[in-house]
């Protein structure tokens, strides 16, 4: 495998977007990538980072893409976006674990909505944490 490839198996089967939808992300010609997948490009190292981030990629998969590791040896394809298992999201949970099967639930359902719901969905979770935050200060 390739990193083309490799960054192809990514999007397909870990973030289920398309080239298209990449480029508009990462700013660039649905044909860039593309090129990058096929290995016609050679992908710019100051975008890996960027690409990171911006879809959060957890360090373990991030080095698999980047090594030309097997990604399923590294996390099974689950048709949920990933997450980085060694973060805590809250201090009220006693493993870290399951704050990752509560936002791995919600995200398997956010993955089944239209986009327009999505954002509707997380503007409103934006508002609610705020609500919280506000009630915390209080």
């Amino acid at each position: 495998m390739s990193f083309g490839s490799q960054l192809r198996e990514f999007r397909d089967e870990y973030l289920h977007i398309t080239q298209k939808q990449m480029a508009q992300d990462l700013g660039v010609n649905p044909g860039t990538i593309s090129r990058y997948e096929s290995d016609e490009r050679e992908f710019p190292i100051e975008q890996l980072q960027v690409m990171k981030e911006l879809y959060n990629i957890p360090d373990d998969m991030f080095l698999a893409i980047i090594l030309d590791r097997p990604l399923k040896s590294v996390r099974p394809s689950t048709g949920l976006r990933t997450l980085d298992s060694t973060s805590y999201y809250s201090n009220g949970w006693n493993e870290p674990a399951d704050a990752e099967y509560r936002l791995r639930e919600i995200i398997a359902v956010t993955d089944q909505m239209t986009p327009d719901n999505r954002a509707l969905f997380f503007a409103g979770l934006q508002n609610f944490v705020q609500l919280f935050k506000n009630q915390l200060r209080n």
